[in-house]
């Protein structure tokens, strides 16, 4: 199965768990089935359930690939998996149903066991659905729902399907509406997150389980490129090194600290008469 864009972290987290995962709020778009693979929130690629026929259902996505799906939003009816079977043994996604559907299927058993237990169910809707309360583009994570009821139904293409009301438990986000301009507020919950390949979180927040398949992204987004790395465990970073300071100089002031230099007057000796009237009659005899 090809996907144009795949997602630049490993899935570290177990998907077969039930409730919310870790770092990934309610309201959080993802661009294809691939991102919401790696994030836990919903492992089959193709398969729009996911769960073990003995412990429950952890996650179900809504695409719109059954005619008996009734989509309202916080409650609605889910058709199992199965019934497709073509005589040349393909097994179509899509399209009427040509068998019945049982609960001998290992993904609607894990459904009928929800159904007793009343663990929580991640749902998922996706843009091929037609449903009002259904993304546009990509895929949703809608919270936590719980499976009322199971039973077996004649569907509209008058074979047996197995169906499933699920209920939406309280105190999550509300769900956005293609009819409706989304504008409630979220100030009290937590932001949703965003997984497709331009905006992709790059750096995970500490409840977040998700981590780079490229050392070097991590290495960069864990901390500056003239940041010192990590202590170990056990260790102390280093106290940075105290500088000296260098001292400065007030010129000025240490000028006018110093004692002016005391000029002593040199007083000049009297000429002596007789000495210069011998000079001047000694240079009048040579000529010089």
């Amino acid at each position: 199965m090809g996907f144009k864009s795949k997602p630049a972290f490993t899935r570290t987290t177990p998907a077969d768990v039930f409730g919310h995962i870790p770092g990934i709020p309610v309201g959080s778009t993802f661009e294809n089935r691939m991102y919401l693979h790696h994030t836990s929130v919903h492992t089959g690629m193709m398969a729009g359930i996911a769960g073990d026929m003995k412990a429950g259902c952890y996650s179900v996505v809504m695409s719109g690939g059954y005619e008996d799906d009734v989509d309202m939003g916080y409650n609605f009816i889910y058709t199992g998996c199965g019934g497709r079977d073509r005589t040349d043994g393909e097994k179509p996604r899509d399209g009427p149903q040509t068998c019945d559907q049982t609960f001998d299927n290992k993904r609607n058993a894990s459904l009928r066991v929800s159904a007793s237990t009343k663990k929580p169910v991640r749902v998922i809707r996706g843009y091929m659905s037609t449903s009002d309360f259904a993304p546009t583009k990509g895929y949703r994570y809608d919270g936590l729902y719980v499976v009322e009821e199971a039973w077996l139904d004649v569907g509209k293409s008058g074979f047996r399907v197995c169906k499933f009301r699920f209920r939406r438990l309280p105190d999550q986000p509300p769900i956005p509406r293609r009819s409706i301009a989304y504008s409630v507020d979220l100030s009290d919950w937590d932001p949703p997150r965003h997984f497709w390949h331009d905006t992709c979180p790059s750096v995970v927040s500490s409840t977040t389980t998700l981590s780079s398949k490229n050392k070097v992204d991590r290495d960069v987004t864990s901390r500056t490129r003239d940041s010192p790395p990590p202590p170990r465990d056990g260790q102390r970073r280093p106290a940075p090194p105290i500088l000296s300071i260098p001292p400065t100089y007030n010129v000025a002031a240490t000028r006018s600290q110093q004692s002016p230099v005391v000029q002593t007057p040199v007083t000049a000796s009297e000429p002596n008469v007789l000495d210069l009237l011998a000079e001047w009659k000694g240079s009048v005899r040579t000529g010089r």
